[in-house]
């Protein structure tokens, strides 16, 4: 298939020399195609009809990467740096060359810089637990960005309180872009240790950490970079940035989950203690004292994920070999992307639109984000939404949530399209005046007997929209919450859109009142409320939620997420019948 492209690639430039600017966005878009059929994702059963636009949560895997991960586990399945015999030396050579692999991926000095950890979780867990130990004294403090994904906060959090140090943030603007001034000036003889995004997962920004770097250096500060969001974008070089630990991980790159990567520098890789104790990481055990290996299989205790391992090896080879057309492509994609994005009035786009990879987060002012996503969703569009674990930042920007479109070199133009369109329609549903729908009045009158209004409504719902309507309807029905009773006490931890639920019980009947920003949320709080309120405790104790929703056909309706945040609302309600003094304001 190769070769006829560049056939026809070399025909199409002889006969069209007069338009070279045609030829090269043809090469482009060519290309484009070329790298997606290497990922079985897009040729299975749906390939059709899904539009696949969340890799920046995990990227689709390559086909290489599932080839010799399944080698491994069918034909090589044998453990690293232990047994003696043929296979298993020919397993760990394999295994160390993809270290070394890694080492010419993003730079390193030696492949002894290269620690395997489960994830780019684990390997900032590890320096946090390490550098805990042996380097922060009375007075220090830690530096990190607003920007951060929970992962490169709550472990310096942790370190901060346990030692008494303090963590500070580098600011963002009201687009969510770094102050790079503000956060320049910040970087003083107090701060041990700098730990920003390499790219911001939640808005796709590529951070000037050049500079941050070098004010780093020139304070004597320790750095670390989460790389997760850029060793698959662009070019990274861990000697040129001069940062001190750099970390990723391999799912968000073609390559498998459960593995990861950490760089560091070898003489602090040294100085760090062991993450883990166990085998492997041993040199030699008596019980009177043990010994360590050298990095970095000091940090690698107990057997690794070798099939991980050989994946992650593979697909850093792909997106070597493919970088300069990847590039090109995710950079066309994206100008499309908010080329539809901006034609569309109702969307307000955050982030910096101009040093960014294929990841664009946005907005639209009185739509519930949650709404949109059940809306796309349906359409067989994936996208994430929320808050795409990094809660600081959307508490700076004044939002509970984006819209987040995350590309990968995988995507087309005509899946972006695809987008626009829908969201075109959903923003029309979700703006426009709810109406009353036509339902089926078919279903058996002795089973409507049982059901209340709202509730029988939903079941008479022959398609989803019908459904959707429905509790759009039941939503504007609903007595909105009071803002003082909106408060930690009344909120509902666990659902995908913000929840809150405020219970009383008058001579023993319970009566609830509920809120969110979501429409359909509101409808599925009004479905509940309906069932429990003027029960008594007993009666809501023994109330089974998933029983009801199955007899409402609501069940297929819900993804776990969404079935996980009603089963917590009732949670909470019960928790309320059980002890009403201890868990609701009055």
């Amino acid at each position: 298939m190769v070769i006829r492209y560049i056939k026809y690639l070399a025909n199409l430039r002889s006969i069209d020399n007069n338009n070279p600017q045609k030829f090269i966005c043809f090469i482009v878009f060519m290309s484009a195609n070329i790298l997606r059929q290497h990922f079985p994702f897009f040729f299975g059963p749906n390939s059709q009809s899904s539009v696949y636009l969340d890799s920046a949560a995990t990227s689709q895997k390559l086909q290489s990467v599932i080839a010799v991960t399944q080698q491994y586990y069918q034909e090589r399945a044998v453990n690293v740096h232990r047994s003696s015999h043929q296979l298993a030396a020919s397993v760990t050579e394999q295994f160390e060359q993809c270290r070394k692999t890694i080492q010419h991926f993003i730079g390193a000095k030696s492949h002894k810089e290269i620690v395997w950890t489960k994830g780019a979780t684990e390997s900032i867990n590890l320096v946090a637990s390490g550098l805990a130990k042996n380097h922060f004294k009375a007075g220090d403090s830690i530096l990190v960005s607003a920007l951060e994904h929970h992962a490169n906060i709550v472990p310096w959090q942790h370190v901060a309180k346990d030692l008494g140090l303090q963590l500070r943030v580098m600011p963002v603007d009201a687009m969510g872009v770094l102050q790079l001034e503000e956060s320049l000036q910040m970087i003083n003889s107090t701060t041990a240790l700098v730990a920003v995004a390499h790219v911001s997962n939640a808005l796709g920004n590529i951070n000037p950490i050049a500079e941050i770097l070098s004010k780093a250096k020139q304070m004597g500060a320790l750095t670390l970079i989460d790389g997760t969001q850029a060793v698959s974008h662009l070019n990274v070089n861990v000697q040129q940035l001069d940062c001190d630990f750099y970390v990723f991980s391999g799912h968000k790159m073609f390559g498998p989950t459960g593995i990861g990567v950490l760089y560091g520098k070898y003489q602090l890789l040294e100085q760090l203690p062991p993450y883990q104790l166990g085998g492997e990481m041993i040199e030699k055990v008596s019980f009177a004292e043990t010994t360590f290996q050298a990095p970095p299989l000091k940090f690698e205790a107990g057997t690794p994920n070798i099939a991980g391992v050989l994946g992650i090896g593979v697909a850093s080879e792909f997106i070597q070999n493919n970088k300069n057309t990847m590039m090109q492509i995710e950079e066309t994609l994206y100008q499309h992307l908010l080329s539809v994005l901006s034609g569309i009035p109702q969307v307000k786009l955050w982030g910096d639109k101009v040093n960014s990879i294929c990841v664009q987060s946005f907005t639209i002012p009185g739509v519930s984000h949650y709404d949109l996503a059940v809306l796309l969703d349906k359409r067989n569009i994936a996208v994430r939404v929320g808050h795409h674990c990094a809660m600081p930042l959307m508490h700076e920007l004044g939002l509970d949530g984006t819209v987040r479109v995350s590309l990968a070199t995988y995507n087309t133009k005509s899946e972006i399209n695809t987008l626009g369109a829908a969201l075109i329609e959903c923003i029309s549903l979700l703006t426009e005046p709810v109406t009353q729908v036509e339902t089926n009045h078919s279903v058996d009158k002795v089973e409507q007997t049982k059901l209340l209004p709202i509730a029988q409504s939903i079941q008479q719902a022959k398609t989803w929209d019908q459904t959707y309507r429905q509790l759009m309807l039941a939503g504007k029905e609903l007595a909105r919450l009071a803002e003082q009773y909106k408060t930690e006490v009344t909120a509902v931890h666990g659902c995908e859109s913000q929840v809150w639920v405020h219970c009383l019980l008058e001579n023993d009947r319970l009566v609830l009142q509920g809120d969110s920003p979501s429409k359909i949320v509101r409808g599925l709080l009004a479905v509940i409320f309906e069932a429990l309120s003027g029960k008594t405790s007993h009666q809501v104790l023994v109330f089974n939620l998933a029983e009801y929703l199955e007899s409402l056909h609501l069940g297929r309706h819900l993804s776990q997420s969404r079935g996980n945040g009603l089963s917590a609302v009732v949670d909470k309600i019960m928790a309320y019948c059980q002890h009403p003094s201890a868990t609701q304001e009055s």
